[in-house]
């Protein structure tokens, strides 16, 4: 065997060992890397596999987990993240994108977000101007919250209840009771004067799905997502 057909074969097992045990951490690293840049999440996870490696370079991957902790999606920080994919073909690393071209096509593509209390707490005091204080509480049927709120250069007691719900692929807070008592006005049921809150769009995000289902628990609410089709 001369020496340039035993150099090519020393080439041919490196690129293999390349493509099949190196490539697929950097990969999952830089797709770690571009969803803590795009979500400044915590503890990102990220597994890849391809039985031809190379396709990795393509953007094709037989499969792919992710799992991230506090990620900010749209408006609110989902306390918990995942993302499973088979026959993914796409750009994660194009998170900034908003026009679905992260994946471009995927056999199965499913997401869930588990969302505490906490976080929705912090997202009614970020976008309910004037009202301060608010502590919220979840169970299977409502989010509660109490707070207060400045009337006519006094403060008065708030006290609303929502739900959370999907619509057209967007995922909001209806709010369905509100109450201001103070010694003045007595106490006014003045409903949902703030309105529906965006939480986020899927069909304005890097990854497109359709909302599956959104279950109100106690403490938290999970929202499942999906996309089963190729090429959508």
């Amino acid at each position: 065997m001369n020496k340039a057909l035993k150099f090519g074969m020393a080439i041919i097992v490196v690129l293999l060992v390349f493509c099949q045990l190196i490539l697929p951490f950097v990969v999952q690293g830089s797709i770690a890397h571009s969803i803590e840049d795009a979500t400044k999440a915590d503890n990102v996870n990220v597994k890849v596999s391809s039985m031809a490696g190379f396709m990795l370079l393509a953007g094709h991957m037989d499969s792919i987990h992710i799992d991230a902790d506090n990620a900010m999606v749209g408006q609110v920080r989902v306390d918990k993240l995942t993302l499973d994919g088979e026959n993914v073909n796409g750009d994660l690393t194009k998170l900034d994108a908003r026009d679905g071209s992260a994946v471009r096509s995927a056999d199965k593509l499913e997401m869930t977000g588990i969302i505490s209390q906490e976080s929705l707490q912090m997202l009614l005091q970020d976008k309910l101007e004037k009202v301060d204080n608010i502590t919220a509480t979840m169970n299977k049927e409502k989010l509660s919250a109490t707070g207060t709120v400045k009337l006519l250069g006094r403060t008065a007691d708030l006290t609303l209840e929502g739900t959370v719900f999907e619509e057209n692929g967007g995922v909001y807070f209806h709010m369905t009771h509100l109450d201001i008592k103070n010694a003045v006005f007595g106490k006014a049921v003045v409903g949902n004067f703030f309105g529906d809150i965006l939480l986020f769009d899927l069909q304005k995000m890097p990854v497109r799905a359709e909302v599956d289902d959104v279950e109100m628990q106690d403490g938290r609410v999970i929202i499942k997502a999906s996309r089963h089709t190729t090429g959508k």
